[in-house]
């Protein structure tokens, strides 16, 4: 994959449009979770340390559908930006330029032409003045919107060294050819995001593990009865597309030997079945001992391994178990090269307190790494290609 790279030469003396991915938890008017700005420094430390003239950060904050709504404002991130980095920031609402060395925007969603990729928006963003446009947000790559690809098409556009990060350690996994000791982990609730990712892997690893609503519509596919579970009757006859496709290249898809049931994803208590005993009102809501111990022995010989999405409703904790002693099990197999993503995956870490570096790597995308991984061209890396 062809990209200009960021270099001094080009940054020297140059104003510089940044559009990173901030979308961060604000908790109290406080970002409570900062990796995505803390994998952000690299890059902006680079515009700093080479003489960048001016430098203007652009993101979005949750979905105010194009309304300034103020619990989406990015003020406390560039609070929590200003404090991580030690540089005093400019607040902008808008997207004129101010004097400041470092200046940061607010909230791109706030416009109605943001999604639409309207060029009205786009020449109000040229209003700061930017010489270079350098892409950094991953995780917004999938997206062809304003500030995304509509400022980019009007000047030289680079990456930054997290999307730099992000796609080589992506790419391997574009292969058509069969990866030995790959494991893949996908769980979720709903299988429309996952089947392309799912079929992709059906024909190159050698295990698939599954959870979630994702393992009940393959559950029901294989014919069980999964009672009051979620899953998805339309996407069925596609689950059986998938088992196909992993039959017909080897690969084996897992699904749960045993599951933990409650009336609800608030029950405050559950029951543990076999995965052929559930029946009736029974609510199919994490994996169980069992599967955790399969999934276990299959992980513990694996030379790869890519997660996305938690084992159960682990926000309960009456159906955490299964995805906290994944997330565990993944940790630890310091033999495996190890990748995850996705921000309920993220969110697994952060209730049990697992240490991000325990992973290989650990994508700041969700949407964009599945659709990196099926194969798509994601727009945010086509416009930098084409510049």
């Amino acid at each position: 994959m062809q990209i200009s790279k960021l270099t001094p030469e080009v940054v020297k003396d140059k104003i510089v449009a940044v559009r990173v991915d901030y979308n961060v938890p604000i908790v109290d008017g406080k970002v409570s979770e900062n990796m995505r700005i803390v994998e952000s420094l690299p890059t902006l430390n680079f515009l700093v340390e080479h003489g960048a003239k001016q430098i203007h950060i652009i993101s979005h904050l949750g979905r105010p559908k194009g309304e300034r709504k103020p619990e989406f404002t990015l003020k406390p991130v560039a609070d929590e930006l200003s404090a991580l980095w030690d540089q005093d920031i400019e607040f902008r609402d808008d997207y004129t330029a101010g004097d400041g060395f470092i200046q940061m925007h607010e909230n791109a969603r706030f416009y109605p032409g943001e999604k639409k990729n309207q060029s009205d928006l786009v020449e109000e963003m040229k209003q700061m003045g930017a010489e270079i446009f350098v892409l950094d947000g991953f995780a917004v790559a999938h997206r062809a919107q304003a500030s995304v690809i509509g400022l980019a098409d009007h000047m030289p556009a680079y990456p930054g060294f997290l999307l730099e990060k992000e796609i080589q350690a992506l790419t391997p996994y574009l292969s058509r050819d069969k990866i030995p000791g790959l494991t893949v982990i996908v769980s979720g609730l709903k299988m429309e995001t996952k089947v392309p990712v799912l079929k992709h892997f059906a024909t190159i690893a050698e295990n698939i593990l599954v959870g979630g609503g994702i393992a009940n519509t393959l559950a029901v596919a294989e014919g069980y009865d999964v009672g009051k579970s979620f899953f998805e009757e339309a996407w069925v006859e596609t689950a059986r597309e998938v088992l196909e496709i992993a039959d017909k290249h080897n690969t084996g898809v897992h699904l749960p030997v045993d599951v933990v049931c409650g009336e609800s994803v608030d029950s405050t208590q559950s029951v543990t079945v076999p995965l052929e005993d559930v029946i009736g009102d029974m609510m199919i809501l994490d994996i169980g001992p069992h599967t955790v111990a399969s999934y276990a022995e299959i992980l513990q010989h694996s030379k790869e391994i890519i997660w996305n999405g938690p084992l159960g409703a682990f926000e309960n904790p009456v159906f955490a178990n299964g995805s906290e002693a994944i997330a565990k099990l993944v940790a630890n197999q310091q033999q495996a090269k190890t990748l995850l993503g996705g921000g309920d995956t993220l969110e697994v870490l952060k209730k049990f307190n697992i240490d991000k570096s325990e992973f290989s790597h650990v994508s700041t995308g969700g949407g964009a790494m599945l659709e990196f991984l099926e194969g798509k061209e994601l727009p945010g890396i086509a416009i930098l290609k084409e510049n």
